[in-house]
């Protein structure tokens, strides 16, 4: 109730009873129910298909506190209801959107939704959540998108083209395949074809391996009639190691020398051998130390007794 007063007031896609400031309770859980809107909004897909949706949504762990909505406002979008409570313009909302300019508003009228976790942890709360984070992100120029990995690729490295189809509401884009098209430095042509990864947010993912270093020039579309997305794609040239470069044997003797070792030339195989097998291994040995007659204990004794003494004297006891 206190976002009613604010500068964020105007934006609430409610209207909330002034009348009941801390809400409604109730010791018996409650459920929601989801509205034609949500049956088929991807914000609250829990499940493969619509019928499975709403079963899972029935059957959640209900909540036992709401808040006091009266009705949706104008222009909003009502996606989930309580199941029982209802006033004279019909069930409450409680799981509400609107835009707001170049903004989203999402309400969600209870604090329970923590409790889905309970029996299958992070299945239901985090998928909800994290389709909420990306509905929440989207803006209508991220309609289309292309993204590479790693970001610095190299001749003869793998690189992963991941794609987002999306519609103006940010809703995934429905093509029957999304084609990529990858102009080498040369001029020669190659064509990937990006498969869909997961039906729910549009995404779709290819790779392909540049033999050549330079720009690549990646032209992606998505169904006949879709406007092409372009972008440029450095690859770098490959660092490839040297081969049949000599030895510097003088350094190798002085590494040899500092490190109390020697050095020996391939011809000199069984010199090796036999130097490892004169290299002696060494014998444990026990030595006792005869702590009574250490000079360090006659000097811990004579210190401690000093201290004594000092101290002694010190509080006028002798």
């Amino acid at each position: 109730m206190s976002l009613v007063d604010s500068p964020l007031g105007d934006l609430l896609p409610v209207t909330l009873d002034e009348s009941q400031p801390t809400g409604w309770g109730s010791r018996t859980a409650s459920h929601f129910a989801l509205t034609e809107l949500g049956r088929h909004s991807l914000l609250t897909k829990l499940a493969d298909n619509d019928d499975a949706n709403a079963r899972v949504w029935s059957g959640l762990p209900g909540f036992q506190w709401y808040a006091p909505v009266v009705r949706a406002s104008a222009g909003a979008e009502v996606l989930a209801v309580h199941e029982d409570a209802s006033n004279q313009y019909g069930r409450t909302p409680l799981i509400v959107t609107r835009s707001a300019r170049a903004g989203k508003v999402l309400f969600m009228g209870t604090d329970g939704a923590w409790r889905w976790r309970r029996g299958v942890e992070d299945l239901y709360h985090y998928r909800f959540w994290g389709q909420v984070v990306r509905w929440m992100a989207y803006q209508h120029r991220m309609s289309k998108g292309l993204f590479y990995s790693p970001e610095q690729p190299r001749m003869n490295q793998r690189v992963t083209l991941n794609a987002n189809r999306l519609d103006r509401d940010g809703n995934p884009l429905v093509a029957d395949d999304v084609s990529v098209q990858v102009v080498a430095p040369s001029g020669q042509i190659q064509n990937v074809v990006l498969e869909n990864v997961d039906d729910t947010w549009g995404a779709y993912a290819g790779a392909f391996t540049p033999s050549e270093a330079g720009d690549y020039q990646v032209t992606m579309v998505a169904g006949a009639s879709d406007t092409p997305f372009k972008t440029l794609i450095h690859v770098q040239q490959a660092q490839i190691e040297r081969i049949g470069k000599p030895a510097r044997p003088e350094v190798l003797g002085e590494i040899a020398k500092i490190s109390r070792g020697e050095l020996f030339s391939l011809g000199q195989v069984e010199a090796m051998q036999n130097a490892v097998r004169a290299i002696s291994v060494p014998t444990s040995q026990t030595r006792r130390v005869q702590l009574w007659s250490h000079p360090l204990i006659a000097i811990v004794l004579i210190g401690l007794l000093g201290l004594f003494w000092g101290v002694r004297k010190r509080a006028g006891l002798m």
